[in-house]
């Protein structure tokens, strides 16, 4: 069936497009790999401007449980860094936030497939055909294709992969009375040699343990989840005292290598509209990603309907993400650095500067 257009992935940035599609008088097809939402390596911190797009397209964060995020806090071995947030902030998990936006995209017009992998797209004459293999008898055609696949790299449409890609990890915990009482209503970043580790209160009463590590140092402790977090508790005694006496409640964490932190793509000679983190990867401590997928996913929507082609939507999105995604990169690479990471607290205790960034840092709210 030909159908104008495929959007490759139901996150926010494919559900975005989608439901601005709709909305323009089309009927996108969304074909989506799991059989329905899931967890996600990802901080769940939505900020401003995140908000004010789910509500621009008919989702309220806070109907579904948000939890309100006034802090965020650093802390190194130590030595602690507090500051207020100078937006309004909600902490949920895309679990929730993820079908949320997927049941809005069935009767704003658009099809949700699931339990469909895209794993190839080609570009057949004026139209594409996307397949979930290597046969076309079981294929979709349409005359654009989106491409929203999150972290995970379709085999021909890899992002770029070298030595500063990172490892993501992931685990929700029910903490302890004492400890939930201690984390507060706070984004905490606790800084460790080669990463950081982000605590923050979710829905439910869980908290989301979410981690940023180079490869190499990773696995230097043996590609081990227990062993990093062992670690990181040996440093700072109040990550060892946030987690004493908590319960994980995933069975395993999540985890995704080769996150190329610092990503921006910036031309579609292929014609592909990329959205999300298949355009533009912020580092996690910016707390933005989601409002990138957002944004990204209704800018390509409205490109492709003003009759715009995928290298005028890339350049756009460029020209509004380039200046955040620089000041995100030297932020993550000094975060990183256990050399930089003293440097870090003493510049976040200067009036005003912690503020300033987390500004700096954001999409914006239009």
């Amino acid at each position: 069936m030909r159908r104008q257009p495929l959007i490759v992935g139901a996150g926010p940035a494919g559900c975005a497009a989608a439901i601005t599609l709709a909305k323009g008088g089309y009927a996108p097809l969304l074909v989506e790999r799991s059989t329905g939402p899931t967890d996600k390596v990802c901080g769940d911190f939505l900020g401003a401007d995140t908000i004010a797009r789910a509500q621009a397209i008919g989702l309220d964060p806070e109907a579904l449980g948000a939890v309100p995020i006034s802090h965020v806090r650093l802390v190194h071995h130590r030595r602690e860094v507090e500051s207020p947030l100078p937006f309004r902030a909600l902490s949920l998990s895309r679990r929730v936030f993820d079908q949320a936006l997927q049941e809005l995209t069935k009767p704003a017009g658009s099809e949700l497939l699931t339990g469909r992998t895209a794993r190839q797209i080609l570009r057949t004459g004026d139209g594409w055909t996307v397949t979930p293999g290597g046969s076309l008898a079981d294929s979709w055609t349409a005359t654009g294709v989106f491409l929203a696949t999150g972290k995970h790299d379709l085999r021909d449409l890899p992002r770029p992969r070298n030595a500063k890609t990172a490892v993501g990890l992931k685990q929700y915990f029910h903490l302890s009375d004492r400890a939930q009482d201690m984390l507060g209503a706070v984004t905490e970043l606790t800084l460790f040699p080669g990463g950081y580790a982000g605590l923050q209160p979710v829905e439910a009463h869980r908290t989301a343990l979410c981690i940023a590590v180079r490869r190499d140092a990773f696995q230097s402790h043996g590609g081990s989840w227990n062993a990093l977090l062992a670690m990181i508790s040996r440093l700072c005694p109040r990550f060892a005292a946030l987690l004493a006496g908590s319960r994980p409640v995933l069975p395993k964490p999540l985890a995704v290598a080769g996150v190329p932190y610092g990503f921006l793509h910036r031309t579609a000679d292929d014609g592909v509209f990329r959205l999300g983190d298949q355009a533009a990867v912020i580092p996690s401590l910016t707390g933005d990603g989601l409002a990138i997928a957002l944004h990204s996913g209704r800018l390509a929507a409205e490109t492709w309907m003003a009759g715009g082609d995928a290298r005028c939507f890339h350049a756009a999105l460029s020209r509004t993400l380039g200046a955040q995604m620089r000041l995100s990169g030297a932020l993550h690479a000094a975060f990183l650095s256990p050399l930089f990471q003293p440097c870090v607290l003493r510049a976040a205790a200067l009036p005003g500067l912690v503020r300033q960034v987390a500004l700096l840092t954001r999409v914006g709210s239009g």
